[in-house]
């Protein structure tokens, strides 16, 4: 620890106010000693905030800006310090795990962002079977004016390999999982999806088996009880990457553009679905879906025209009259990928997507180095096919890998891209190249 990190911490230990047991302020040997060994695992000491300490996460860090910043209550201290060391973030979720991931520990939230998940939860009084586990499990106490009971509850398997509960937080996920400065009222308790495996396998499948019992509860709860809660992602979606609205004037004029009602609808909850990726991209995906058939017809009205104006064409000849039928019948059995291709290729100006696909976000994210597997990159240096074909080649599978379940024998090598996961979070570029498409399609279609 350097002499700044020295002096930032004899600054905390002098101002620290004094807790139940202690004296003037004066912290114990074990609570002085939990600091230094919270320090040594790469924590700085900040300060002191209220009747907590204040560490910056600077673990691998070698900048000036700390990871993230967390609290941990004096009392805690010693507590944090002996378990700190067995945990590290979860990767997906906000939480953490244990380095053999037999443990896990997450943050849960509800559907209704106004009210905490916690005030939700503790609206039930649970009632379970007694586990035979040994784990040590002390539920809060709710008290309302007309009753008083406990909430919470521990759960364990019926082959007992495993237990689930939901219960306050522990303070070492408090520490490395919570947000800090954020407000919280006196009397909520944060309460967290717990799962421990009573027998260990190798880490990864520990990994697996413990998100498969927290997606289970959680798919119960909301099955039986209506009780909607999820994991919270570690990373959300980053909603700057639509475009912002301009500021300082404007010129504007009476709308010219005739959008119908379905259209409209759709595009503006892309807009609003903006937390969840793949919904924003789904609708516009359906504003594209509107205007299939109609592009698809103009398209082949003007190869049946093409037809019956070639000079070769005589009404006489049965080999004329069947080019012409082959055309209709082509046209009537096209795919929907095909019908997406047309449209792209139709509707979509080439150097608008070429501007688009050289931006510095886009170049990146399309690239094969891109974070979204299972579908096409765009390489605008192609000889083989257009920026429109690759273009609509890379929605329909990116459509696909979202719509279609993961057990379908046509998708087996493309795992489905499931709504709250690191991989939908980094979706941005791709929900934007589906608006972009939406509003050219939109613009060509006017009549």
């Amino acid at each position: 620890m350097s002499k700044h990190d020295d002096d930032i911490e004899y600054e905390v230990l002098l101002g620290l106010e004094p807790e139940d047991g202690q004296e003037d302020g004066v912290l114990t040997e074990e609570q002085v000693a939990a600091i230094n060994k919270i320090s040594n695992l790469g924590f700085q000491v900040k300060a002191q905030i209220g009747k907590s300490i204040r560490f910056a996460d600077r673990r691998g860090i070698a900048g000036p800006l700390p990871r993230r910043e967390g609290d941990i209550r004096i009392r805690d201290l010693s507590k944090v310090a002996s378990t700190l060391d067995n945990y590290l973030d979860h990767e997906e979720f906000r939480g953490i795990i244990s380095r053999d991931g037999t443990t896990a520990e997450f943050l849960i939230g509800h559907s209704n962002a106004l009210v905490p998940a916690g005030r939700i939860f503790e609206q039930f009084h649970w009632e379970y079977p007694k586990p035979e586990c040994g784990h040590s499990f002390a539920p809060w106490h709710i008290k309302t004016p007309t009753s008083e009971y406990a909430t919470g509850f521990h759960l364990q398997a019926p082959s007992g390999d495993a237990c689930v509960e939901i219960s306050g937080i522990s303070p070492v996920a408090a520490f490395l999982a919570q947000e800090v400065g954020l407000f919280r009222a006196d009397d909520y308790s944060e309460y967290t999806l717990k799962v421990i495996l009573n027998t260990s396998r190798n880490s990864d499948s520990n990994v697996t088996t413990v998100q498969q019992i927290a997606n289970d509860l959680l798919f119960e709860l909301d099955a039986k009880y209506n009780l909607a809660l999820s994991l919270i992602l570690r990373k959300r979606p980053v909603r700057s990457l639509f475009p912002r609205p301009p500021k300082g004037q404007q010129s504007i004029n009476f709308p010219a553009t005739h959008v119908p009602r379905e259209v409209a609808a759709l595009f503006s909850f892309a807009a609003e679905a903006g937390e969840n990726p793949p919904f924003a991209f789904l609708s516009y995906y359906q504003v594209l879906e509107y205007y299939m058939p109609v592009v698809s017809r103009r398209d082949a009205l003007k190869r049946l025209r093409r037809e019956i104006r070639d000079f070769s064409f005589d009404v006489s000849d049965d080999a004329s009259v069947l080019r012409v039928l082959h055309t209709a019948e082509r046209v009537k059995g096209i795919s929907e990928e095909d019908a997406l291709k047309i449209l792209v290729r139709d509707c979509v100006r080439e150097d608008k997507l070429t501007e688009f696909f050289e931006s510095e976000v886009a170049a990146e994210h399309f690239s094969r180095r891109g974070p979204i597997q299972g579908v096409p990159a765009i390489n605008l240096k192609s000889t083989s096919e257009s920026v429109q074909v690759q273009t609509a080649k890379r929605i329909y599978a990116l459509r696909n890998r979202i719509v279609h379940a993961k057990d379908d024998p046509r998708y087996v090598e493309t795992p489905q891209l499931l709504p709250r996961s690191a991989e939908a979070n980094l979706l941005g570029p791709d929900v934007l190249l589906a608006r972009l498409l939406a509003l050219e399609t939109i613009i060509d279609t006017q009549d």
